[in-house]
C-alpha cells in the first residue's frame, strides 16, 4: 500500500475550505504513526514502550445538526513485522468551526477555524470538564520529521505549557498539517517528588509521549 496525498471529498466540498485543510476527513482516510511512550510511578523504575499506531476513518453517519460524524478504528502492534490488533473506537467531525475529537465518552475541540498564530478556544467546550485554552502559537512552512515525512504549512497547537511549577510539569501540544491532519503530538505530565515543604525536582508520576506520523493515505 503506497500512501498518497489526499485531497477534500465531495462531502468537504461543502464546508468553508478553513475547515477542512488541517483535519482532513473521508471514508477510507488513514494515519500511522510511531509512538514513544514512557510511565513514571513512584512505585517502579520507569518504564518506556515503543509502539506503531494506525488511525482509518471507516465509516460516517449525517448528525441531527446536519453535519457529518465519521468513525475512527484505532488499531496497534508494536512493531512493523506484527499484525494490527483492534484498539478501540474514536469519532470525528467539523461541526460550527471546530474540529472535534471523541475518545470514548470525552468530545475535545482540537482545532478552530480560521487558522491564525494566536488563535484560542476552550479544548473543553464540549464536554463537563474544566474550561482549558488552547492556543495555535505558530505556523511552520515546512518540518521533516524524525520519521523522515516531509509536511508542510503546519498549525501548532498548545493545549497547556506549564513548565515552572515546582510540583509538576503539564506541556502538551499537537501538530496539524494543511491536508494530512495530525502529524505529531508531545506530551510531558508529570508530578515532582516532594516532602518536607520542597520539592527535588526528580518525576514521582506521570508520563511523556511522542507521537510521529510514518504513513498517511487512503486505503
Amino acid at each position: 500500500m503506497v500512501p498518497v496525498m489526499l485531497a477534500a471529498g465531495c462531502r468537504q466540498e461543502e464546508l468553508p475550505a478553513p475547515q477542512v485543510n488541517y483535519f482532513p476527513l473521508e471514508t477510507g482516510t488513514f494515519w500511522e504513526y510511531r509512538v514513544e511512550e514512557v510511565t513514571y510511578s513512584p512505585f517502579a523504575a520507569p518504564s518506556a514502550n515503543s509502539y506503531l499506531l494506525r488511525t482509518v476513518v471507516v465509516d460516517s453517519t449525517r448528525s441531527s445538526a446536519g453535519d457529518y460524524i465519521y468513525i475512527l478504528h484505532r488499531f496497534s502492534r508494536p512493531d512493523a513485522n506484527s499484525t494490527w490488533q483492534f484498539l478501540n473506537t474514536w469519532s470525528a467531525r467539523l461541526y460550527n468551526g471546530y474540529a472535534l475529537i471523541t475518545e470514548g465518552n470525552t468530545t475535545y475541540v482540537k482545532l478552530a477555524f480560521p487558522v491564525y498564530v494566536n488563535r484560542t478556544w476552550n479544548g473543553n467546550l464540549f464536554n463537563s470538564l474544566d474550561e482549558d485554552s488552547y492556543r495555535i502559537t505558530r505556523q511552520i512552512a515546512g518540518e521533516e520529521l524524525s520519521t523522515g515525512l516531509r509536511v508542510n504549512d503546519i498549525a501548532e497547537v498548545e493545549q497547556e505549557n506549564v513548565t515552572n511549577n515546582l510540583t509538576y510539569r503539564d506541556v502538551r501540544k499537537e501538530w496539524y498539517a494543511r491536508n494530512m491532519g495530525l502529524v505529531y503530538k508531545e506530551s510531558e505530565v508529570w508530578t515532582y517528588r516532594c516532602g518536607g515543604g520542597t520539592c527535588s525536582g526528580e518525576i514521582e508520576s506521570g508520563y511523556s509521549l511522542r507521537q510521529t506520523l510514518t504513513a498517511f493515505g487512503r486505503e
